[in-house]
């Protein structure tokens, strides 16, 4: 076999690289963001990773070199370490289960209040055909507007919290079912919060979280991104990834010491490769991960697919259902699962 030339070695070596890297990446989900802030972006970039590895893979297996098999082995350990980057499910059953109850989490970004298409005529119909098509008995919504339209009469039962009567950005549950309580997260130096509320689901006493973690504070267009300079975004965003860690924790307190099983569902801003994620999805299922399919892209960052949004549910529950709906009037995908215990 003919030695690389000078082309061979730098692909060579850029698989290499590219393979280290996401070799690194498998211990992310362990490494907190308060100890080593700046490796925890590399969770961002994974995805990225596993396309960079595969291209190389089918590069060298169509030069017909021994080189595919670095690529080829690190993703098969990137699958079997992360588990959660494609799906492929069918559908469940829950004849054999008591109860039953549909979930759909969605980050309306303010209605699109503030954004000039599309019209709030066209967003309050979309709106109505989701909830018409899907009938959830609980609605979750990040970034609820004050002044929104929809009246959401087809739930009785409610919970919105705004930080401050001066703040329009809130967050919302609606429920067909029973509020008997329900609570807020306040994060301090933080536009962001989360909200809590127990629902009674006929005999059964249920908390459900709508969580909505620290956002990275950038747009997503390449002329904010040349405007600030990589390296302020890299701090700026280093920093947003401890504060989301810190929300974790102070909600993670909070949920362990709930009497009742728990939902947790809503936008994280990271990804599922983050700690942040790791921590939160332990000692409970991942409802795309158990019902999705294809790669669950809820978000769009310049055209790169990622997948931000969750429903979390008891390890002890059934996922009949989970659909990430691809129709949206917002910069989020709406994600709704089907429950049974």
């Amino acid at each position: 076999m003919k030695k690389l030339g000078f082309l061979g070695k730098l692909m060579h070596w850029g698989n290499v690289l590219a393979a280290l890297l996401l070799l690194i990446s498998f211990i992310l989900p362990y490494l907190p963001p308060s100890v080593f802030p700046t490796l925890s972006l590399l969770s961002l970039a994974v995805s990225p990773l596993i396309v960079v590895n595969i291209l190389f893979m089918v590069y060298w297996l169509l030069r017909m070199r021994k080189q595919f098999l670095l690529s080829l082995v690190v993703l098969v350990l990137t699958y079997f370490s992360f588990n959660s980057f494609f799906k492929i499910s069918s559908e469940g059953e829950a004849n054999h289960f008591n109860n039953s109850l549909s979930v759909l989490s969605y980050n309306v970004r303010l209605f699109n209040a503030y954004e000039e298409h599309p019209s709030e005529e066209n967003v309050k119909q979309q709106l109505e055909t989701l909830l018409t098509e899907k009938t959830p008995d609980i609605l979750v919504l990040q970034e609820y507007y004050k002044g929104t339209e929809a009246t959401f009469e087809e739930y009785p039962y409610r919970s919105i919290h705004f930080k401050n009567e001066h703040i329009k950005l809130g967050h919302a549950i609606f429920s067909k079912y029973p509020i008997v309580n329900k609570g807020e997260f306040d994060f301090e130096d933080s536009n962001n919060n989360s909200i809590y509320a127990d629902v009674l689901v006929k005999d059964d006493t249920l908390r459900v979280y709508n969580l909505h973690l620290q956002s990275m504070g950038i747009l997503p267009n390449i002329d904010y991104l040349q405007e600030r300079g990589s390296d302020k975004i890299k701090r700026r965003m280093s920093q947003r990834f401890v504060k989301q860690e810190e929300q974790v924790m102070a909600i993670l307190g909070h949920k362990e010491r709930s009497p009742y099983p728990v939902i947790l569902t809503g936008d994280l801003n990271n990804t599922p490769f983050s700690y942040v994620y790791h921590k939160l999805q332990t000692d409970m299922k991942d409802a795309f991960l158990e019902r999705g399919n294809g790669l669950g892209t809820t978000y769009k960052f310049q055209q790169y697919p990622m997948r931000i949004d969750y429903v979390l549910v008891p390890e002890q529950w059934e996922v009949i259902h989970f659909e990430t709906i691809s129709e949206t009037f917002s910069d989020h995908y709406p994600v709704f699962a089907t429950l049974a215990w």
